[in-house]
Formats: structure tokens, sequence, C-alpha cells
């Protein structure tokens, strides 16, 4: 008989258990679940929305089936950018004695914003990839 190894988690916490295909009846209907292979257990299906996806538990019934972005390439630690903006409120300063042909670095009291977006980059994180099944 076939087993199939299958990791179940919750939270952070990572269980391998091995799975009985025959048991896939016994299961119910719509349950996801990972195996570490390259197809699903007799009896049950890819879970294609999952695919490329990082699975989140919520107890909001309204935020269940919702994906954001775009899904993550197979066997692959996509790129990503980070954004972010910042406002300073500058005190007037007298200087005396800057005075110079070249120095265009200084600016004036009051307000400033600047927005910034960082170049694409990978975690460099080891991750580990499975597959999402489902039960019929």
């Amino acid at each position: 008989m076939r087993r199939n190894k299958i990791i179940t988690g919750l939270g952070v916490l990572l269980t391998a258990i091995y799975f009985n295909p025959v048991l896939a009846q016994d299961l119910p209907t719509g349950m996801v679940f990972f195996v570490a292979s390259s197809e699903c257990p007799s009896g049950t299906n890819a879970a294609k929305d999952a695919a490329g996806r990082i699975v989140i538990v919520t107890t909001d019934t309204s935020q269940i089936g919702k994906t954001y972005g775009d899904a993550m390439e197979d066997q692959k630690d996509n790129t990503h950018t980070h954004k972010g903006s910042m406002t300073v409120n500058l005190p007037e300063h007298h200087v005396a004695g800057a005075s110079s042909c070249c120095n265009g670095q200084a600016t004036t009291k009051g307000k400033h914003t600047a927005s910034i977006t960082t170049g694409p980059s990978t975690t460099n994180l080891p991750f580990i990839q499975l597959l999402a099944c489902t039960t019929k």
C-alpha cells in the first residue's frame, strides 16, 4: 500500500504525518492539506487556488478565499521591493560665513517630503515548497 507524507500546519508548527490514500473519502469535503510530493493522493485534487500562495488561517469568514498580489513562481525565491516616505520639518538656522560658488546642498526651513523605493531583492532564506491538495 502506497503512503504519502503529508505536512499539516498550525501557526508556525509543521507536523509530518503519513496519509493512507484509501482514507481520503473519510476526510471532510473541501479540506486543504499539503503533501511533500509532486501529485495529490488518490481521491483528492490539487488546490489550484493555493498554488504559489502562502495559505493563512483565519477566523474571519469574509477573508476566506481572498488572494493578494501575484502567485509566487515555481521553485523560486521571488524578488520584492519596499516603499517608504518621510516628512521632516526643518527649523530656521542662521549660518554665517557659508558662502561659496558651488554649495547647492542648502535648503529652506519648513516641511520637506521624500519618497523612496528599494531595488528588487530576494530573501535569500531557505524555503520549502509543498503541493496543496483538497478532498473532493
